[in-house]
């Protein structure tokens, strides 16, 4: 059977793994996050642009203002697509960190759980032979109190 020393040896690699994991986790999470961000701007300048395309549109804008905008309208929305592809892209690689990291923590609870009842073998074996050890005593100082 093994000691609690191995277990705990074991439970310190564990944790060690689930360090690495919280890390990549965070750093993808950054990821993510950098890449919405890019994302959300892209949108609020299209946003921006197709008002002053429609404001051009409604008050007898120049051909060139309003192919120009229109131009730029298009060229924002392929940007807009293809950040959309990173966004999902560096969504699903978080989601995989996040699924890790709870396998991580999963396995260093399920060690910490084998270190605890090891434990209390061990406490529940010093007691009974602790109460072994009474026991004797008691049995001893009884006989010797008859025999006198």
């Amino acid at each position: 059977m093994a000691t609690v020393e191995a277990f705990n040896k074991i439970l310190n690699h564990q944790e060690q793994l689930k360090d690495q994991a919280q890390l990549a986790y965070r750093q993808a999470l950054n990821d993510f996050e950098k890449s919405a961000e890019k994302l959300l701007l892209l949108l609020q300048k299209k946003e921006q642009v197709e008002k002053e395309y429609y404001y051009y549109l409604s008050s007898s804008g120049t051909v060139t203002t309003l192919a120009t905008h229109y131009a730029f309208i298009e060229q924002i929305k392929e940007r807009i697509h293809y950040v959309q592809i990173e966004v999902n892209q560096k969504r699903a690689v978080m989601e995989k960190k996040r699924d890790l990291l709870t396998e991580a923590h999963i396995e260093v609870k399920k060690f910490e759980k084998i270190i605890e009842k090891k434990h209390q073998k061990v406490q529940e074996k010093e007691k009974y032979l602790e109460n072994q050890t009474m026991d004797e005593i008691s049995t001893r100082q009884y006989f010797n109190h008859e025999n006198r």
